[in-house]
């Protein structure tokens, strides 16, 4: 899959806007095969009425609900088996730990960590009798970082990334030589979207006023064109042509590829904040195998 003239069939959940549909923009100008998912297709083409036009394909995939796995497959039939698999789709419930809403909790886990799982589980078997294969998930810096009022967002993202983490050792090493599959986390900043007008949010307990997590909520709620402008930086389309070229180029090296400065920023610090646990633990941590190992540890 590292030829730029081969011709790849992508399936992009979340293809109707944002990052997906950059995505499929850039694969299809590129001249590969694109099946765009999305919940409402009639919706999807009102909306993007060049898509069709420029050879994607709209398939009706909700990654979220329970039999999403029956929608995968039918859309790995339709487009004559599926070679990158981008699961993008997403959006955030954001609340503070204290009063989130388990039901909403819950369905921020179908979106975020079941339905990349479904896709996965569900084209894995067809890349895999092909020799090729590509799983993109497209997670977020802010997931990773795990800020405040971002629980059920980031435990999403966390759980999401720990699944593609774990397959990329499954199908990578020698075993990955044979089967011809690779994995990509995608670790996108503050792009430009409608993504931020698409979730929940909730009010913040009066015990919080003045908080972290006070102030997190208030900005989200308050975002206005100058604090889109300020906050959300990236251009959709210079990231989806990252994607492509990693994918296209291939990604031998990294297992995440990490967009936008503000990310790498906070990747950075997130890596700080990790290190400076590891220190400050250090001597503990070595003190508690049993005695006959203490000194082997070190």
């Amino acid at each position: 899959m590292s030829s730029s003239t081969q011709q790849l069939t992508w399936l992009v959940t979340g293809a109707s806007s944002g990052i997906g549909l950059a995505i499929c923009q850039a694969a299809l100008a590129a001249g590969h095969k694109v099946g765009g998912a999305t919940r409402d297709i009639a919706k999807a083409s009102a909306a993007n009425p060049d898509f069709a036009a420029q050879g994607g394909i709209w398939v009706t995939i909700d990654p979220g609900h329970p039999d999403s796995a029956a929608a995968f497959a039918a859309a790995d039939k339709e487009l004559g088996g599926v070679d990158v698999l981008v699961n993008n789709a997403g959006y955030w419930y954001l609340a503070g730990i204290e009063d989130m809403r388990e039901p909403l909790l819950r369905q921020q886990m179908e979106v975020s960590f079941f339905g990349p799982m479904r896709g996965v589980r569900t084209l894995l078997p067809g890349m895999r009798a092909r020799g090729r294969g590509d799983i993109v998930l497209i997670s977020s810096g802010a997931g990773f970082t795990g800020r405040a009022s971002r629980g059920a967002y980031a435990a999403g993202k966390w759980a999401s990334e720990a699944m593609h983490e774990v397959l990329s050792r499954e199908v990578g090493g020698e075993v990955g030589s044979k089967l011809g599959i690779k994995v990509l986390i995608v670790e996108p900043g503050g792009f430009r979207t409608t993504f931020t007008s698409t979730g929940t949010v909730d009010p913040v307990n009066e015990a919080y006023k003045g908080t972290e997590l006070d102030k997190a909520i208030t900005l989200v709620n308050n975002f206005d064109e100058d604090g889109l402008d300020h906050y959300f930086k990236g251009d959709t389309a210079k990231a989806a042509r990252a994607i492509l070229n990693a994918i296209v180029d291939g990604h031998d090296g990294y297992l995440r590829l990490v967009l936008g400065p503000d990310c790498y920023a906070a990747m950075e610090q997130k890596i700080a904040e990790l290190q400076r646990d590891i220190d400050a633990t250090r001597e503990v941590s070595l003190s508690t195998n049993l005695e006959r190992w203490i000194n082997k540890a070190t």
